[in-house]
Formats: structure tokens, sequence, C-alpha cells
């Protein structure tokens, strides 16, 4: 009888494996053999991939700066944009071994998240929803039109990761909500969603996560709601401790990069995104393909209320309408232009494009529909979900082009493409910051082919000579110089605060300033006079050591804490397979 309890509580499970990881293969099958095609961000993403990976394979934990970046000038990428989509495809380059190109780790690094995202919104609505509802829920999941949109058209890595940790955030908080056990599971989790994605952690936490909170807070016994509070805030805030080695240095080092560029221009300011200000949307028809998207969600998000609401209305319908009014409240962040700025717009103005808010929108639509339905009302909505679908598909249908070029061959299109991805090229606000790229030497951004008569070491003084330049397999730069007088020595290196430059002594070495070089904000340390050498490297700031510490501190605590409930769970399987 155990053995019997055990296979009817795991039924669904072999099942749901079985169906999303077919379904998520139908969906990238092209991808999956050829490669992934163009995408807004192909070749950052190709980039991106190939200098994390080579990071870890120099043995940099966690990897920030990229040694490759910008044709060998050197990048601060992962000092700023989350890292988890990355560790993904260095896992795909893991198992698949070396030989496996960009193209293919960014494929089958898009499948596992995807399938991960089905199989986590499986787990999310299973209990709620039975089996059966769950499975429904969670293709609907997989295949939501901003869903493919973000991996096909957009190329959003790391919001496609996100996608895989919003259900499971809030399985967590809901599970820590009634017992305290859960307060690790919820730390893991919010601690994925950040390193996912930090302005979808940003945007869920305002429209998707604080309401839900705020409702397990208000259906729980007034006795219990001070305890409610406690756990889920130690929860996320564990989330956020565990998170810290990523998200210290992406907002208290911003001032080092060109980072203002993400939100100066017009087309990067959510304000003109907002559906109230047609007149504003740039990017078009881009920008009305995702106008179309957010009506067609608060659509589902007013069908799930509509459906649920009744003369009764019991618990699993209630939730149905919460879901579906938290869809709407997305809306209308989507819609109002004025939240992205003033007060509001101090976090909210960060998101650079109001449509993001659909990641959470989706996610809460079908949830609200899966439960409606698994409430019994599933007949109002054959009816009204049809409807929904009408302005989702002309969004979608909008992007088609796109897609079907994402889906023809992989992204490298032309020798440009390739000699950009050649180059490691990232976004230009990776920059250093005050950098002038009016220079004559930016004349080329794509490869930045201007910086190639730019030596690994050159002396201000024409006295110096430089007599040997190497690069250690690490990234540190070794000059050895002579100089009748102190010289300033520029490299062939972006300027950034983390670079250290030593003359080589017997004992300890002494450590000689570094500093930015001209309008080019290129490395240049001060040489002293005499025969000497010099190593110059990349090191982490005390910022940095303070946040990897507190990382793994964070992370030891929600592994101890779990440790309990995995031995009880293990136990309680044992008894069951007697």
């Amino acid at each position: 009888m155990r053995v019997k309890a055990l296979v009817d509580k795991l039924r669904g499970w072999p099942l749901a494996v079985l169906v999303i990881s077919l379904a998520t293969a139908v969906l990238l099958h092209k991808p999956l053999v050829q490669g992934t095609g163009w995408s807004h961000s192909y070749f950052f993403n190709a980039s991106w991939v190939l200098g994390f990976n080579d990071a870890l394979q120099r043995g940099e934990f966690p990897p920030r700066w990229l040694h490759d970046g910008f044709n060998g000038l050197g990048a601060p990428s992962f000092y700023y944009y989350p890292p988890l989509a990355f560790y993904v495809t260095a896992l795909v380059r893991g198992v698949a071994g070396p030989g496996m190109d960009h193209s293919h780790l960014m494929a089958w690094g898009a499948y596992l998240t995807t399938a991960a995202s089905g199989l986590a919104m499986f787990a999310w609505l299973r209990d709620k929803a039975g089996a059966g509802w769950a499975l429904a829920g969670a293709l609907a999941y997989v295949f939501a039109p901003y869903h493919q949109i973000d991996d096909f058209v957009r190329g959003a890595m790391g919001e496609t990761t996100a996608y895989a940790a919003v259900p499971l955030v809030m399985l967590t908080l809901e599970r820590t909500a009634r017992s305290r056990r859960w307060i690790p599971g919820l730390g893991f989790a919010f601690a994925a969603l950040i390193l996912s994605h930090l302005v979808i952690a940003m945007l869920v936490s305002v429209s998707v996560l604080s309401i839900y909170a705020a409702w397990l807070v208000l259906t729980a016994p007034k006795a219990e709601r001070a305890a409610v509070v406690l756990r889920c805030g130690a929860g996320a805030l564990l989330g956020v401790a565990m998170a810290a080695s990523y998200l210290g240095p992406a907002t208290l080092m911003q001032s080092y990069a060109s980072l203002q560029w993400m939100w100066n221009a017009g087309a990067y300011d959510p304000y003109n995104w907002a559906l109230l200000r047609p007149d504003l949307w740039p990017f078009r028809p881009f920008s009305v393909s995702m106008a179309w998207l957010g009506w067609g969600t608060g659509a589902l998000g007013l069908a799930a209320v509509l459906a649920a609401v009744g003369r009764t209305l019991p618990a699993k319908l209630a939730e149905a309408a919460l879901w579906g009014g938290i869809t709407l409240f997305g809306l209308l962040l989507y819609a109002l232009p004025w939240v992205w700025h003033g007060p509001t717009g101090l976090l909210l103005g960060k998101a650079q494009f109001a449509y993001r808010i659909l990641l959470g929108m989706e996610f809460a639509a079908v949830t609200g529909v899966v439960l409606a339905a698994a409430g019994g009302r599933w007949v109002r909505l054959l009816v009204l979900v049809p409807l929904c679908l009408i302005p989702l598909k002309h969004g979608y249908d909008i992007n088609a082009g796109d897609i079907r070029m994402h889906l023809v061959q992989n992204g490298d299109l032309s020798d440009e493409i390739r000699g950009m991805i050649a180059a490691r090229r990232t976004p230009q606000e990776h920059l250093p910051q005050g950098v002038d790229i009016a220079s004559p030497r930016f004349a080329d951004p794509s490869l930045m082919s201007g910086f190639s008569d730019v030596p690994m070491a050159a002396a201000k003084d024409p006295g110096a000579q430089i007599t040997k330049t190497g690069v250690m397999p690490d990234g540190t730069v070794v000059v050895i110089m002579r100089a009748a007088r102190p010289t300033l020595v520029v490299l062939h290196r972006f300027y950034y605060p983390t670079w250290h430059a030593y003359r080589v002594q017997p004992g300890r070495d002494p450590e000689v300033a570094v500093e930015a070089s001209g309008g080019e904000r290129l490395l240049a340390f001060r040489a002293d006079a005499g025969v000497n050498t010099y190593r110059i490297r990349i090191e982490r700031s005390p910022l940095e050591k303070v946040c990897d510490t507190l990382s793994l501190l964070a992370i030891l605590v929600g592994l101890a804490l779990l440790a309990p409930s995995l031995m009880e769970g293990l136990k309680k399987f044992r008894k069951a397979a007697i």
C-alpha cells in the first residue's frame, strides 16, 4: 500500500517530464540541429557564451571581466549582466565537450531553460489544479507568445532563464508561508531569479510577488500573520544574500562603466513604450506587436476573473480571480506612462522596456486560467479564451518574419557577424565610464579595429624602452622595460578600477598606480626609473570579496537549513519503498 501511495503521488511527474521535454524539443528542433538562429542579441550572446566559458577554463570564479572582450581590450560584462544563463551553457559545454560551437551551445541552453520553465510551472500548478490541468498550464507557459519571442526574436537569454525561476519563487513562497522548513527553498529560488535577470526580478517583485505575498498574509489566520511575514521576509533576504556575489557589483559598481547609455536614449526609456502613449512607441512594428501581446495577456487575466466569479467563490476560484487581477495590475503598469517616471520611476525606470512586464503577466494569466478551469469554470473559458487569443496571435504574427529567419539557419549570417563574434563585441554600455566614442579609434565600433595599432604596452616617455611584453594564461599582462625617468605606460586594455599593477622584485611586489589614459580610457600605469618587470592583472575589489563571502555563507546556511528536510524526505521514500 505504501508503494502504491508513493506511485500515486508521483504519477504525474514521469508523464510531465516526457511531454514537456518532447514539446520543448518540437518547439526548438531546428535550432537544436543547426544552432540557434539570428536574434536582436545574437552576437552579444555568442561573445558572452565564449568569453564566460574561457573565464571558467582559466579558473576565474565567478567570471566577471572578459579579457577577450572588445577585440582584446577587455570588458566588465559580468560585473553587470546576470550570469545564470551562461552557467547553463557552460554546463552544456562541459557535457558536450569543447567541440560544440557557440550557436549550438545557445540552442541547447535555451532548450534546458525552456524545458525547466515548463517543469517548474507544472510543479507550481500540480497541487493547486491536479496533474492534468497542471500539464496543460505548463505547456501553455512554454508556448506563450512572449516566451517564444524572448528566445526567437530578442535572444534574451537571461529573461528566458527567468521564466524557469518565477514559478519556483511562487511555489516556495507559498510553502514558506505555511512552514519555516521552506525558507531555504525560497532563498535558493529568489536567488535564481535575481541571477537570471535583475530587471525581471524587480518587475516580478513589484507586480506579482508582492501582491501574492500580501494575499498569503491576509488569508492566513490572524495569529499566524506576523509569522508568515517573518518567514517570507527571511526567505527573500536569504535569497538576496545568496545572490550578493552578482547583486553587489551590479548595483554598486555602475559608475565604472558607461551604463547610462542603457537609459539615456529615448528608445530605452520605458515611458516611451507605455501602452497609452502609442505616439512615442519606438522600433515599430516591434513595439506594436508588444502592445498587442500586452492587451491580449491582460484579456486572459480578465477572462480568469470573469470565469471565476459567481454566486459562490470557493478558495480555488478565489485564487484564480486573484491571479487574473495580478495580470490586470501588470497590464495597468504597462499601460500607464507616468509610473515609469517620477518617484516610482526611480526603480521602474531602469526596466528599459515596459513590455518586459509581460513575463510576469504571462505567468499570472496562465495560473489564473488554469485554476479557473480546474475549479469547474472551463465552459466559460471555452468562450472567453479564444477571444483573447486573437490579439495574442496578431502580436505574435507581426514577428513572423523574424521568427522565420531565426529558424531558417544559425545566426552566423554574414562575415560581419562572424567578425563581431571573433572580436568578442559586447554592448557599448560596457565601455569604461567617460570614454569618448567620438575618438577616431571608435570609427569601427563593430570590430574595434581602430585600436589594432595600439601595442600591448607603450611608454609615454620616448626615451623609455619596452623590451618584452606578454600575456599569461590568466590574463595577467607582463611588461619588461627600461626607463631613465618615471613614465606612464599605456596598455592595449580598457581601464577598469579592478586592474592592479605591481613591480616585480624579490619579496613582496610593490603596487604602482594605475589610471585611465586619454579619451579612449585605456589602462595605464606609472613605471619607475630603471630596468623593471611589471605585472598587471585583474583582482577582486574589497566589495567583490565581501559580496562573494556573503553569498558563500548564505548558501551554506541555506544548505544547512535544507538538510533536515532532505533527510526526512529520504527516510519517507525508503520506508515507502520497503
